[in-house]
């Protein structure tokens, strides 16, 4: 395996890892509901380290995948998928405050923010995705994933948050878009294999 996949590999599992964790999260932390909590609270009090674990893992797995990206896909793909990947890894770092909370602390306050930032760049980076070797479905694909996500952030937002199942909602669009993530690894890593394929007959090609 090259360089290059191996950089674009780190992208299937950083993917993965995270909504696995996120699982596993939600079944074995105490005094956490999944369906209702958001996905960042499982940051908070006794066995939070796993999930601000899940935070900056996966966010430097997905950070070595922008490189991979880079060589692959596009520089503006590549740039964005990076800004996402260490803003989770910042997300990790600043814990989230309870929600509601009547008190943001300041890393509540970061932590907010650099959640902001992980959603939106991950939204550009699926219409940026959608121009690389576009086929009908694969356009398709992308814009559906952004629109989706962007849609289910909102909506999560805009429940209630104690019962209204906000955490469930999040999820939604952590399943649709992390799961993007892995298959434009996969992708990138096939075309990248297929390129590998054939640059030696092209190279033999040329000596002969």
């Amino acid at each position: 395996m090259t360089g290059t996949r191996k950089l674009l590999a780190c992208g299937t599992v950083g993917a993965l890892l995270f909504i696995v964790v996120i699982v596993v999260n939600g079944v074995i932390k105490p005094d956490y509901d999944p369906v209702n909590d958001f996905v960042s609270e499982g940051a908070i009090g006794r066995g939070g380290w796993l999930q601000i674990a899940n935070f900056v893992v996966s966010g430097g797995l997905l950070t070595a995948f922008s490189f991979g990206l880079r060589r692959t896909v596009s520089r503006w793909t590549a740039w964005l998928t990076r800004i996402f990947a260490v803003s989770l890894i910042g997300a990790g770092v600043f814990v989230s405050d309870p929600v509601p909370s009547d008190l943001a602390s300041g890393h509540g306050v970061a932590h907010d923010l650099v959640s902001l930032v992980v959603f939106v760049a991950l939204i550009a980076a699926c219409f940026t995705a959608a121009r690389w070797r576009p086929t009908r479905l694969w356009r398709w694909y992308c814009r559906f994933t952004g629109v989706a996500v962007g849609v289910l952030v909102i909506a999560a937002g805009g429940v209630d948050p104690v019962d209204g199942g906000a955490g469930l909602v999040q999820r939604g669009s952590i399943l649709i878009g992390w799961s993007w993530l892995a298959v434009l690894a996969w992708r990138a890593r096939q075309v990248r294999g297929a390129i590998a394929t054939h640059l030696p007959r092209r190279t033999g090609a040329l000596r002969r």
